[in-house]
């Protein structure tokens, strides 16, 4: 009541429009998509991280190491790999980065990558790729897939088609386009060589020009 005696009415702030419950829609699932050699392309968009995951069959008993050779606008480079524990960063260069080092394949998540897509502008190509470091003479019963999962998309590369006595395998190529990165499944073997390691052999085919020396991994 004002001090005048009048008693005043309660004003309702609003558009005055009946507001109605709006039903939520659910997210629908990112359809998974595979990339073949008949359809090897894929457009990468949006923002945050790109992961890459391999996993495989723990029945196997081998150690696969997942990496990543980058170079990126500046004229620099390196590989990010768990041999030499270069496991790289997601937040300064080379903006790439490796989550462990699985030696066996029972580790749920198996080895994952990430590749920040909010430097992609950064990179001026990056090529993930997969050796064997010891378990097993080749691929071909180790049931290896990688899944490339980002915001806009899920893709899987099964490592199913190894020839025998392939020690490594380049598994996709990535470049910036438009507003993404492009995405291109390679799934390209080699067999490591006396004279030439497993990422020797990549580089060479691929151009990176990196210096590799011999490394090996601390017992378990």
């Amino acid at each position: 009541m004002s001090g005048d005696g009048r008693r005043r009415g309660v004003i309702r702030l609003g558009t005055g429009e009946r507001t109605e419950a709006r039903e939520r829609v659910p997210e629908q699932p990112k359809r998974l998509v595979d990339l073949t050699e008949r359809a090897p392309h894929a457009r990468v968009a949006g923002r945050g991280a790109l992961q890459v995951n391999l996993n495989w069959s723990a029945a196997a008993e081998a150690d696969l190491d997942l990496g990543c050779m980058v170079l990126t606008s500046d004229g620099t480079g390196t590989a990010v790999q768990p041999l030499g524990a270069q496991f790289g960063s997601l937040t300064s260069w080379p903006y790439v980065s490796l989550d462990q080092d699985d030696r066996t394949g029972a580790a749920s998540g198996g080895e994952t990558l990430r590749v920040s897509l909010e430097y992609r502008h950064r990179f001026t190509r990056l090529l993930v790729y997969v050796y064997l470091y010891a378990g097993a003479v080749d691929f071909r019963a180790l049931g290896g897939v990688v899944t490339v999962s980002a915001p806009s998309g899920t893709w899987r590369i099964h490592l199913d088609d190894s020839p025998a006595g392939s020690t490594a395998c380049a598994i996709a190529s990535m470049a910036p386009e438009r507003d993404g990165l492009g995405l291109r499944r390679e799934a390209r073997w080699f067999t490591a060589q006396p004279w030439a390691s497993n990422q020797q052999l990549i580089d060479q085919a691929y151009g990176f020009g990196f210096d590799w020396v011999p490394g090996v991994k601390p017992a378990l």
